[in-house]
């Protein structure tokens, strides 16, 4: 499990200091999920520019956080990152004293929401460029051996400014029970992967009403969330075991190993040892 250690340690940083960031890019691809449920001391964040993550909370409900889009996680809140697909942005934590000042209080962020309530919020192309850039530089700062921690707090509190205009309109998660039972069943490794029929049998609903049903929740058919599912396994079978690629193959019901190699390959841009290779060296 030395791949599911070095993803915990890389999150543990946000649930013990004051304020924590990292990069989400090619360097996070090994990204182990789903990871277990965790419960920050701080508020967690989570901006993407590009890719997605399913977030799931502790009472089940699930958010799909796109491109342009930030995700924040009160202070005490359980949260496990159920899906990791080419996100690129940044996520981190940070306590309420550490942003709170004379025109800014951090609590404001989640004043019009339920106590422990996720909150994702959907940003204007303009605002992700302005969020990006000041992002950008508050890592540039806190990798210096002296970190200047007053400008990466007036850097950040401009960025969470800027964020607290658009949470009139911040998205709620998915209210479809259909759809949260899917992504449930797709995403629990104990249970096999079944095809687009066997799903909509599950739900008693026709294969057609089932893919418009998921594909208006989440932008993406069924069949596309079953090769996500299919690939996120592989990873954990080629990250976590000692398995060949013929084993895990037929760990996933896949008997042709060339397919599945040509397939993991398609999706992944390596070959599975190559990944194989590649992530436990980091």
């Amino acid at each position: 499990m030395d791949s599911t250690r070095r993803q915990m340690g890389s999150m543990s940083a946000v649930q013990q200091e004051p304020f924590s960031i990292r990069r989400l890019d090619e360097s996070c691809y090994w990204l182990c999920c789903p990871t277990p449920m965790m419960r920050p001391m701080v508020i967690s964040f989570v901006f993407l520019t590009q890719g997605e993550i399913l977030v799931e909370d502790a009472e089940g409900g699930k958010f799909l956080v796109h491109k342009n889009a930030m995700l924040l996680v009160p202070q005490g809140s359980a949260f496990s990152i159920r899906y990791y697909k080419e996100a690129v942005g940044y996520m981190g934590g940070f306590h309420s004293s550490f942003v709170n000042c004379d025109f800014f209080r951090a609590e404001t962020l989640f004043a019009s929401h339920p106590v422990h309530a996720l909150l994702q919020v959907p940003l204007s192309e303009s605002d992700v460029r302005m969020l990006d850039t000041l992002f950008a530089r508050i890592v540039q700062e806190v990798a210096k051996e002296e970190v200047n921690r007053n400008l990466v707090k007036s850097f950040f509190v401009s960025c969470l400014f800027q964020l607290a205009g658009g949470i009139s309109v911040s998205q709620a998660p998915l209210a479809d029970s259909i759809s949260n039972a899917f992504l449930e069943m797709i995403f629990d490794e104990t249970k096999p992967l079944l095809s687009v029929k066997e799903y909509a049998d599950t739900f008693s609903v026709t294969p057609n009403h089932l893919n418009k049903l998921i594909k208006n929740h989440t932008d993406k058919p069924v069949s596309a969330w079953i090769e996500e599912s299919l690939i996120m396994r592989a990873k954990l079978l080629l990250l976590e075991s000692d398995k060949t690629v013929a084993e895990v193959a037929e760990c996933l019901n896949i008997l042709d190993q060339s397919y599945f190699a040509r397939k993991f390959k398609k999706v992944v841009g390596l070959s599975p040892l190559s990944y194989r290779m590649m992530n436990k060296k980091s």
